[in-house]
């Protein structure tokens, strides 16, 4: 498994990265959406998972041209992260994904089938990308705000999948239930709530947050999403 920092070539400039890729064989690529908090260490280890499944997988500095806050930062710097996630321009991000996905999908080590993964903030880019891009895939962790975007479930032809805990404050029940009544109109989208589950629920950087046992059945259904591509 290689791990590495690279640059992906944009219409709107280079946007850095993290790549982590296995030499064993082409498969399904993953490109990764952070959290709010960017490029960190937790999503950096979810590229690694990946590439060590067998996915080779880039994960995207979303906040890059951010003239204020480029890297990543920390839970102690929520407030920094939230205004850093505000100025980022929608339009700007979704360049940011089509071109990971053009990227990855002509590396030698993807099979040309592109799956997105969304983690909070990344959520809903997900659901842009599946109605956009023509991916083969995708999947929300813990996604902030997809309610917003409900009017993109109609463009979705790809398998989806959304999983969500039940005692999250950003992405609270009254929400889930809009994007699981979306959900239920497709062919081929499932919505998994774990009971307890808070947000972030993922990610072991967020101390009493984390959720091992939710975290692990969380990846073992995402992996078997994959494993049907």
């Amino acid at each position: 498994m290689i791990g590495q920092d690279i640059v992906i070539p944009s219409v709107i400039g280079e946007i850095p990265a993290y790549e982590s890729i296995q030499t064993s064989g082409p498969a399904a690529g993953v490109i990764v959406i952070s959290a709010i908090f960017g490029n960190d260490d937790d999503t950096k280890k979810i590229c690694d998972n990946l590439a060590t499944e067998g996915y080779p997988a880039a994960a995207i500095n979303m906040f890059c041209k951010d003239g204020r806050d480029p890297g990543p930062l920390s839970l102690n710097d929520y407030d920094r992260a939230i205004a850093r996630s505000k100025r980022l321009d929608r339009e700007d991000g979704n360049i940011y994904v089509k071109a990971s996905i053009d990227y990855l999908k002509s590396s030698e080590y993807c099979n040309g089938k592109i799956v997105v993964f969304g983690f909070c903030f990344g959520g809903p880019y997900v659901v842009e990308a599946a109605a956009r891009h023509g991916i083969d895939g995708g999947i929300s962790f813990h996604g902030s705000y997809i309610e917003n975007f409900l009017s993109e479930f109609e463009q979705i032809q790809c398998p989806l999948e959304f999983h969500y805990g039940d005692n999250d404050t950003v992405a609270p029940m009254e929400a889930i239930k809009r994007v699981q009544v979306e959900c239920e109109k497709l062919d081929d989208a499932e919505l998994y709530i774990y009971p307890g589950g808070e947000h972030g629920y993922m990610f072991p950087n967020r101390g009493s947050g984390y959720q091992a046992e939710a975290a692990q059945l969380s990846w073992d259904r995402a992996i078997k999403f994959l494993k049907k591509l």
